[in-house]
């Protein structure tokens, strides 16, 4: 079986989401991944390490591991597209099956980022949504972005627990169930 890092699934993951995809919308899909990991999760899906670079959030060095990375495994192909005087890089998956390791609530991340914002044109994705994010907004040019202002706060006993919402689910569907007054009693000890 084919290992790959955290990076590189994260843009394989996206690949197969979006075919065709080009690399400047592919980092920022990965970006928007680990915002909203951060969000929810407390830590990112990736390894990345975002610099406010030219065209908004991106790690140059290990977005190109990466993606050299899924070529040498077989896993990505990559064409030119020319339009006008700009030459885009378009990445697709290849056939080659793959299996992820991204946790239930990682993959749920990456989900969301792949519906809400695939249909977005590169334009509308950088401006109106990318460049408006927190981290973004507080970032100095040519400098690391401060991810971590995103992060869930932690010990909030009573704040909402994606992973524990789906470890839930995945529990209510294979009909392992608690008692609703053993939940309402956990509930008003937290509360205390």
């Amino acid at each position: 079986m084919t290992t790959l890092s955290r990076n590189a699934q994260v843009l394989r993951y996206f690949l197969e989401a979006a075919p065709g995809v080009g690399r400047t919308k592919l980092a920022k899909y990965a970006y928007l991944a680990d915002l909203e990991a951060r969000k929810y999760l407390g830590r990112p899906v990736s390894e990345f390490r975002y610099v406010f670079d030219r065209h908004g959030p991106f790690d140059a060095k290990a977005f190109f591991a990466a993606k050299q990375e899924l070529h040498h495994a077989g896993l990505a192909t990559e064409s030119e597209v020319t339009i006008g005087s700009y030459v885009e890089h378009r990445m697709h998956p290849t056939n080659r099956a793959f299996e992820y390791t991204f946790s239930l609530a990682e993959a749920r991340v990456l989900e969301y980022v792949a519906s809400t914002y695939l249909s977005l044109n590169a334009r509308e994705l950088c401006e109106d949504v990318v460049y408006m994010t927190e981290p973004m907004v507080q970032a100095k040019p040519g400098k690391q972005i401060p991810m971590r202002i995103a992060n869930r706060p932690t010990g909030d006993r009573l704040g909402f627990d994606l992973e524990r919402m789906l470890a839930g689910e995945v529990s209510a569907e294979a009909r392992r169930v608690r008692p609703l007054s053993a939940v309402t009693n956990e509930l008003r000890d937290r509360a205390h």
